[in-house]
């Protein structure tokens, strides 16, 4: 699969809703690493790190209940000759469902990001993604609607 189709059919499998079809555009060992603090995630919380089919496919599944409505543009793409595909994103939605400690409060959300991939046959084997989580709040200080500190329930 070329680069271009294995882009258009990640970004379509959003768009649909499908986290499935989202994580077969992965190898079956690839992983997703959060290049971010994690939205729901306290600060100064390590980055985070998905790995294989099943758990990308749980992943994005829960970004995809938090956003129910959730759609993705790909703004612009780039293909390096080391077999990188750079990608800058917008996802916009509306936050209706918890999501970890990401309390849910109904308010439209708009997120920049980009999302540096490495390819092989076998599909994607990595995606770093990147964004500024205040975004991701929906709010550009403090840290309003998480949650106190506690034990979490799906990771976010």
């Amino acid at each position: 699969m070329t680069e271009e189709t294995l882009l258009t059919t990640y970004a379509r499998s959003w768009n649909g809703h499908d986290a499935p079809s989202c994580a077969g555009c992965f190898a079956e060992a690839a992983r997703r690493e959060y290049r971010v603090v994690r939205p729901c995630s306290p600060t100064g919380e390590g980055l985070r790190t998905v790995s294989g089919r099943e758990a990308i496919a749980a992943d994005i599944g829960m970004v995809m209940h938090a956003v129910p409505d959730l759609s993705i543009e790909v703004v612009s793409a780039a293909y390096a000759s080391d077999r990188r595909l750079w990608t800058e994103w917008r996802l916009r939605g509306t936050h209706t469902e918890d999501w970890d400690r990401w309390r849910a409060d109904g308010r439209r959300i708009e997120v920049l990001g980009v999302s540096v991939f490495r390819i092989s046959n076998d599909g994607f084997q990595e995606e770093r993604l990147y964004w500024d989580s205040a975004f991701a709040r929906g709010r550009r200080e403090g840290l309003p609607g998480l949650r106190p500190e506690g034990p979490v329930g799906a990771p976010g």
